[in-house]
């Protein structure tokens, strides 16, 4: 979460430091008090008044929109209160991913708190298909079940849908992804609809799930301010985890949940927090990059109804040994994780032309589908463009794409829709099933979309800076301004900011094999300390360099026992180069 790139410790990469609004910063320190870096970076977030920059700032409840705005959502809740009155059952479909599972254990908990039978149900990532499964329709329909109301999923399921109709099960869709020309007939809460009116389109399925039950909560009189404090820790850790804008009601949501998230009562996210050793109130990267993995193991290893039911059970012993299940298929997506990069890496020396591919397309037998998604996610990192892995299962592959801001994958696989067997999916992220004798074809076909939509110059590494600073500005007051503009995630990063002409008095390398690099600088009499992860093999230059500029995130840092900043490096370079 704290990379603008994924490509700055690269010695090629370039620096686009951002311009300046000094009339509008100078208004925000005035009118609201803030640290001029503060005001440069609302300025650089968008902000265009004091109004907005109070707004960002407070991160309140207060600012979520009405629910009944989203589309259907008259109609949802009016289907879920007739299930009420007629006790009826309802299943609850999710998706295998961090989002799906904590959106289904969210719905789960509510409507049983409201007196519905609720069954629930995941994909496994080997039995069903992408999306909604009928399997689990046709399953629930002889157990009784009337209303199945899917979370994270459902828009791409109309003939699904169509089919359960006739077993006497209605549906309900609450869904954030793209949707298709052929739309289900049903409720469909989904902000992306094109008729949609709802002020924000980027919530993630457990947001939906979230703003389904405020809905409910307001039409039966029940207390919202006791549903935020009961879910907005599980909505922080899906709305962190699906990588969606942490801007309007995501900030909202992920800000006013994360502190609950500290204090849950939840035996399931308690486990997962104490396995993680996460102590106090977390942060995005705490549930990015330890709480989600863990989470995600087990879907991407096969089934993800462990991780349902961890966030669901009251059993605090039973949640402890089920957390040490996630970690052990943690590790073991780990270890599979890095054999297929490392075979992606070699497969694309072979297959793959960066000055004429800006799409890298790879396809293998034996790759696991579950970890395609995170493997393709570093392949964007490494190679700055899109990435789809396909793994190849006989006569069909199944994979995941992942792509670059200026390429919206969802809508490029739609426009290749004809050669494929399934896809949905958002800007940033999709899957998709495709015949093997087709993968030629999918190449060709987004190699030629991406060549209309992508200049080569855009595929460069490329490190935002979001101001420059004097070395003597880096302080802990710094620091603590920062805060502010907290929580950082996609679409609010972490500040980087960047120092010029700095002198370097020490330096080392650390960690195994010398991959890090810690510093010390100094600049007209103020100096810092340093930590470059990665940046080790930079170290050899810094005595033919003299001078450096720097670019990162200062930090509060406490090893030494004496509270003092350090700046977490983003990238350096020799000065003025």
């Amino acid at each position: 979460m704290a990379g603008r790139t994924g490509t700055g410790n690269s010695a090629r990469a370039r620096w686009l430091i951002a311009p300046r609004g000094r009339s509008l910063e100078a208004h925000l320190i005035e009118s609201l008090g803030v640290h001029p870096v503060v005001a440069s970076l609302l300025v650089n977030r968008g902000v265009q008044d004091v109004a907005a920059a109070r707004s960002f700032l407070r991160a309140s409840v207060d600012d979520l929109h009405d629910p009944f705005q989203l589309p259907d959502m008259e109609a949802a809740v009016e289907r879920v209160l007739a299930a009420i009155s007629g006790r009826e059952q309802v299943l609850v479909h999710g998706d295998y991913d961090v989002d799906g599972i904590t959106a289904t254990a969210l719905l789960a908990r509510f409507l049983y708190k409201l007196g519905l039978q609720v069954r629930h149900f995941v994909p496994h990532r080997f039995r069903d298909d992408y999306g909604v499964s009928f399997r689990a329709l046709r399953d629930a329909a002889e157990q009784g079940v009337s209303l199945a109301i899917t979370v994270d999923c459902g828009v791409s399921a109309a003939r699904e849908f169509e089919r359960a109709r006739e077993l006497g099960i209605d549906a309900v869709v609450l869904d954030h992804h793209e949707l298709p020309p052929d739309a289900p007939r049903v409720p469909l809460v989904a902000p992306k609809r094109p008729d949609s009116q709802y002020p924000f389109s980027e919530l993630s399925g457990v947001g939906l799930a979230y703003k389904l039950a405020a809905a409910l909560c307001t039409r039966l009189g029940l207390s919202v301010d006791s549903l935020r404090r009961a879910f907005l820790d599980l909505v922080a850790v899906g709305t962190i985890a699906d990588v969606v804008p942490l801007q309007d009601e995501n900030r909202v949501l992920v800000r006013q949940g994360l502190p609950l998230l500290g204090k849950t009562r939840k035996a399931g996210l308690r486990a997962l927090l104490d396995l993680c050793q996460v102590g106090g109130e977390p942060r995005v990267s705490d549930v990015a990059f330890r709480l989600a993995p863990r989470l995600n193991a087990a879907g991407r290893m096969a089934d993800a109804s462990t991780a349902v039911e961890l966030l669901l059970t009251t059993d605090e012993e039973w949640a402890r040994k089920a957390a040490l299940h996630l970690e052990a298929m943690n590790r073991q997506r780990q270890r599979e994780q890095q054999r297929m990069f490392e075979e992606a890496l070699r497969l694309a020396e072979r297959e793959v032309d960066l000055d004429e591919d800006r799409v890298v397309v790879l396809a293998a037998e034996g790759w696991h589908v579950g970890v395609v998604g995170i493997v393709a996610s570093k392949l964007v990192e490494v190679f700055n463009r899109p990435a789809v892995l396909l793994g190849i299962e006989g006569d069909r592959a199944r994979g995941s794409a992942r792509s670059v801001a200026e390429f919206p994958i969802a809508e490029a696989l739609e426009e290749c829709d004809s050669l494929l067997i399934r896809h949905g999916g958002h800007d940033l992220a999709a899957g998709l099933a495709v015949s093997v004798e087709r993968i030629g074809d999918l190449r060709e076909r987004l190699n030629v979309l991406a060549a209309e939509r992508l200049d080569l110059e855009e595929l460069e590494p490329v490190v935002h800076v979001d101001r420059v600073v004097e070395a003597s500005e880096v302080d802990l007051a710094l620091v603590k301004a920062l805060q502010d503009v907290a929580p950082f995630g996609e679409a609010n990063a972490e500040p980087c900011l960047a120092c010029l002409g700095l002198r370097v008095t020490e330096w080392r390398t650390v960690g195994r094999d010398d991959k890090h690099l810690r510093m010390t600088v100094e600049g007209n009499g103020s100096s810092f300390g340093c930590i470059g992860f990665g940046l080790g093999k930079r170290a050899r230059a810094l005595a033919e360099w003299g001078r450096v500029d720097i670019c990162g995130m200062p930090e509060r840092d406490e090893y030494s026992g004496q509270p003092r900043v350090q700046m977490r490096l983003e990238a350096l370079r020799r000065a003025g180069s």
